[in-house]
């Protein structure tokens, strides 16, 4: 996982390729100018019961948070019970498992890139409060040496 400014995202390219140009997009606020798929999601914030793991095997989960904030649980997918695959073909599979792990704080100005096994349930409340996020989820191929089996 990395957590850091929006502004220092291209000093992350070996990691997350296209990272200058997703970046110029989201200046941009241009999703279409990103090099790779971007999915722009505003939803408030959920009660723990409510929220899923889920874990990626191919891709990153770029977040990009343009207003609000919420709190991301990571955990490793040996902790959790592997459960359905995602829908349409996507790349990973949710787990079953209470809020666990490390919890980190993705808000306005942030980006938080969460790589290939990590597993991560998103939209947790701040401190019980009501609230939402307005992000961008990038969808960055990753690495083949970064590549895990889900």
């Amino acid at each position: 996982m990395i957590l850091d400014s929006v502004s220092r995202l291209p000093l992350y390219a070996a990691v997350l390729p296209g990272a200058a140009e997703i970046l110029a997009a989201f200046q941009c606020a241009d999703p279409g100018a990103a090099p790779c798929e971007v999915r722009e999601k505003h939803y408030a914030l959920k009660e723990d019961d409510k929220r899923r793991f889920e874990v990626h095997g191919r891709t990153v989960d770029l977040m990009i948070a343009r207003e609000g904030a919420e709190l991301i649980h990571l955990c490793p997918m040996a902790r959790l019970s592997p459960a359905e695959a995602l829908p349409n073909g996507g790349d990973g599979r949710k787990l079953d498992g209470a809020p666990q792990g490390t919890a980190v704080l993705l808000e306005e100005g942030c980006f938080c890139a969460i790589l290939p096994g990590e597993a991560h349930m998103v939209g947790g409340k701040l401190n019980g409060e009501e609230g939402f996020i307005d992000k961008w989820v990038v969808k960055v191929p990753a690495p083949d040496a970064f590549w895990v089996q889900v």
